[in-house]
C-alpha cells in the first residue's frame, strides 16, 4: 500500500491541483458578477478554462510543485507557488483578451490568481497540519518539551519535530536568555522567559523533557539549568537532553533533530580544540612509533589516532594482557592488523626494550604506560617510584641510546607542588626527561588533568554509586578538578609532539576547573533523579595525597605561549644531567628496599616542595644537589 501511494502521489497531487485550479478561476467569476453568473460570461468560463489549467499546470511542474513532499510544506513551497502562479498569468492574460477581443471582465484576471495561491497553497499545508489524525498519533500524549534556545538552533529542532511522521516528543515553550524574544512565539510556541523562569516553566507546563538546544557555552548552560532544577525542589522527574554538536553533525552525519542524552562531557566548561593535522599527520607519517600503556584510557586512544595518520609500524607496549588483546584486536578489526605489533611486556624491562629497539628502531616514543591511583601508590611508594621514574628512566635512555627522534613523557598536573607518592614520580618522570634534552633526541613532556572516563575515574565512581542507590561521596565541597575528555587530550597531545624542539614542558589548557560537589549533583540529575532527595551527597575528608585543587605551572615555572591556544609551555630553570645515573641508582637501591620511610625521604630531597612527606622528618639540612635547582628553591 505504502509503495502504490508514493507511486500515485503526483498524479493526486495534479489532479488537485487542477481541481484547485478550476475552483478559484469559477470562484472568481462568481465574485465579478455577484454569485450570479450570466450566460454569456459562463461561456466565457468555459471557453478559457483549458488554457487557464494547462499553462497554469505547466507552471507548477517548471517551478517543481511536484517535486515536494506535502507533509513537509513550507515557506519554500508557498514561494514556489506565488512564483509558478505570477509567471503563468502573463500568457494566460495575454492569449484570454487576444481570444475575447476585450469582451471579457478583468477583474477575473486579478481575482483568479489570488483564489489559486490561497487553494493550491492551502491543499498542501492542510496536509502538514493534519498529519497527527493521519499517521495515529495523539500530541496530548506525547512528552512535554522545553527548548531552551530561542535562535536557529531551536527554530530547526521545533520544524524536525513537527515533520516528523511520528514524533517522539511535543514542544511547548522555549527559553531563552535574551530578553528582546520573551513574550514572542517561533511556530506559535510561547518564549517565557530566561533560564530564572525554568523551575516556574517545569512546574506550570508539566515539562518532561527540556532539551538544550544552542551551539555556544553549553556546558556552563547545561550545568546551570541542572543546578537551578536540583535546587528547585520540584518532585517531578526530568530529563535533559541537546542536540548534537557540530562537529557531531559534520563528522557523524547527525541532524540537529536527532537529540540525545546529555554527556558528562557535555558539562565541561570548554570550546572544541583545533588541531593542525597537516602537521602531526607530516610527523607520523611512515613513520614506526613506540606507545607504551597501549592498554590504557590515553594509549589506547593514542593508538587509535595515530593509526590514523599512517605510520609505518606502531609497537604496542601494555603490562596487563586482557588490556593488550583488546586494543590489538580492535586495531586489527580496522585494518591496521599489518602495521600494528603488540609487545606483552614492561617498561621497567630494559632487556626487551633494547630487543625491541634494535629490531624495529622505533623514531617517536609516547610513553603514557604509568600508575595513577594516588591513594594506591600512597600505600606502595616503592611501585610508584619503580614504574612512574625508574621505568621512565630506562626507557628515555633505551631511545636516546638508539637515536630516536622524538620521546614524549605523558605527565600530570598533580606533579606540580606534588602533594602524593605518584605526583611526585611523575615530578620526577620530567625532570628525567627535561636533563636528557641535551642529545639529539627531542625529549619533552605534556601536562594535563583528569580524563572522563578513564578507569577509576571520579566519573565511573560516581556512576557506580548512583547505580546503586547512593550515597554519592565527594571529599570536600570545594574540591576542584581539571577535566578534559580522551579524544581531546590526545589530540593536543599529538599536536605537541609534533611542536616540540627538546626539553619543553607542554601543559594543555584544561579549562576552567570543575567543582567536584556540582559534578556529582549534574551527575545525579542526569540519571533521572533529584540530588538529596533520590540520592544523597554525603561529604567525608581528603585523602593522603589528595590536593583541594590542582596547578597546571608552578609558581617558578616561566609561561610561554607556543602559538596554539590550547597548548602552552612552562619553562623551569636547567637540570644537572650529570647527577642522573647517581640519583637513579639511589632510588632503584631503595625501590627494592622495604622502608617506605626511605624512599620518601629521597622523593623529598629531590624534590623539596613534595608536601606528602611530614616536615618533621626532614628537620635537618638535607645533604647533596638535586636534579631540579628550581624545586629546591620552592
Amino acid at each position: 500500500m505504502k509503495k502504490k501511494m508514493v507511486k500515485h502521489s503526483r498524479p493526486l497531487i495534479a489532479a488537485a491541483d487542477m481541481l484547485a485550479v478550476g475552483i478559484s478561476y469559477y470562484l472568481a467569476f462568481l465574485l465579478r458578477f455577484d454569485f450570479r453568473i450570466p450566460a454569456g460570461e459562463m461561456y466565457n468560463f468555459l471557453g478559457t478554462l483549458p488554457i487557464v489549467l494547462v499553462l497554469r499546470l505547466t507552471a507548477f511542474y517548471y517551478f517543481g510543485l511536484y517535486n515536494g513532499i506535502w507533509r513537509y510544506a513550507s515557506l519554500a513551497d508557498l514561494t514556489a507557488i506565488l512564483k509558478a502562479v505570477l509567471v503563468s498569468q502573463i500568457p494566460i492574460v495575454a492569449i484570454v483578451l487576444f481570444i475575447q477581443h476585450g469582451h471579457f471582465p478583468r477583474s477575473v484576471l486579478i481575482i483568479s490568481p489570488l483564489i489559486a495561491v490561497l487553494l493550491v497553497g492551502g491543499i498542501r499545508f492542510s496536509i502538514r497540519m493534519t498529519r497527527s489524525w493521519r499517521y495515529g498519533w495523539n500530541a496530548d500524549k506525547l512528552p512535554r518539551m522545553l527548548i531552551f534556545g530561542a535562535g536557529d538552533l531551536g527554530e530547526v529542532v521545533l520544524r524536525e519535530f513537527e515533520r516528523a511522521d511520528v514524533p517522539t516528543h511535543r514542544a511547548v515553550c522555549f527559553l531563552d536568555d535574551n530578553h528582546a524574544k520573551h513574550g514572542r512565539h517561533i511556530h506559535g510556541v510561547p518564549i517565557l522567559g530566561g533560564r530564572e523562569c525554568l523551575a516556574d516553566s517545569i512546574r506550570n507546563m508539566n515539562i518532561d523533557v527540556v532539551l538544550v538546544a544552542v551551539g555556544h557555552s553549553r556546558g556552563k548552560i547545561i550545568s546551570d539549568l541542572m543546578s537551578i532544577y536540583s535546587g528547585s525542589g520540584y518532585g517531578r522527574k526530568v530529563e535533559f537532553k541537546t542536540i548534537p554538536t557540530m562537529d557531531e553533525m559534520i563528522n557523524k552525519k547527525r541532524h540537529a533533530s536527532d537529540i540525545r542524552k546529555i554527556e558528562i562531557s557535555d558539562l565541561l566548561h570548554r570550546k572544541s580544540v583545533d588541531i593542525d593535522m597537516g602537521a602531526v599527520r607530516q610527523l607520523f607519517r611512515g613513520k614506526t612509533v613506540l606507545i607504551t600503556g597501549a592498554g590504557g584510557t590515553i594509549g589506547s586512544e593514542l593508538c587509535r589516532q595515530v593509526m590514523s595518520f599512517s605510520p609505518l609500524k606502531v609497537l604496542i607496549l601494555e603490562n596487563h594482557n586482557t588490556a593488550l588483546f583488546y586494543i590489538n584486536k580492535e586495531l586489527c578489526e580496522k585494518g591496521y592488523a599489518g602495521n600494528v605489533v603488540p609487545v606483552a611486556g614492561d617498561v621497567r624491562d630494559e632487556s626487551l626494550l633494547k630487543n625491541l629497539f634494535e629490531a624495529y628502531r622505533p623514531q617517536i616514543v609516547l610513553h603514557a604506560a604509568a600508575h595513577k591511583h594516588v591513594s594506591l601508590m600512597e600505600d606502595n611508594p616503592q611501585e610508584a617510584v619503580k614504574n612512574n621514574t625508574l621505568g621512565t628512566y630506562v626507557l628515555a635512555k633505551t631511545a636516546a641510546a638508539y637515536g630516536a627522534e622524538r620521546f614524549l613523557f605523558i605527565s600530570t598536573d598533580k606533579a606540580v607542588r606534588p602533594s602524593s607518592v605518584m605526583g611526585a614520580s611523575k615530578r620526577l618522570g620530567e625532570m628525567i626527561i627535561r636533563a636528557m634534552s641535551a642529545g639529539t633526541t627531542k625529549f619533552m613532556s605534556v601536562r594535563f588533568g583528569n580524563v572522563l572516563g578513564s578507569s577509576g575515574s571520579v566519573v565511573k565512581i560516581f556512576q557506580e554509586q548512583i547505580t546503586n542507590g547512593g550515597p554519592v561521596t565527594v571529599r570536600h565541597p570545594e574540591v576542584t578538578r581539571y577535566f578534559m575528555t580522551t579524544e581531546e587530550a590526545v589530540q593536543l597531545i599529538l599536536q605537541a609532539c609534533s611542536m616540540g624542539n627538546g626539553g619543553e614542558i607542554f601543559v594543555l589548557n584544561m579549562g576552567n576547573p570543575v567543582k567536584i560537589s556540582e559534578l556529582a549533583r549534574n551527575l545525579i540529575v542526569l540519571n533521572g533523579f533529584e540530588p538529596d532527595k533520590d540520592i544523597k551527597i554525603t561529604f567525608t575528608e581528603l585523602q593522603p595525597g589528595e590536593k583541594m585543587f590542582e596547578e597546571l605551572f608552578r609558581s617558578k615555572d616561566i609561561r610561554r605561549d607556543t602559538g596554539h591556544p590550547d597548548v602552552f609551555m612552562a619553562v623551569p630553570e636547567e637540570a644537572d644531567a650529570a647527577l642522573i645515573d647517581k640519583q637513579m641508582g639511589e632510588l632503584n637501591h631503595l625501590a627494592v628496599s622495604p622502608d617506605k620511610a626511605a624512599i620518601l625521604r629521597k622523593i623529598k630531597e629531590l624534590i623539596p616542595s613534595y608536601t606528602g612527606w611530614p616536615r618533621s622528618v626532614h628537620s635537618d639540612p638535607v645533604p647533596g644537589n638535586f636534579l631540579d635547582n628550581e624545586d629546591r628553591k620552592c
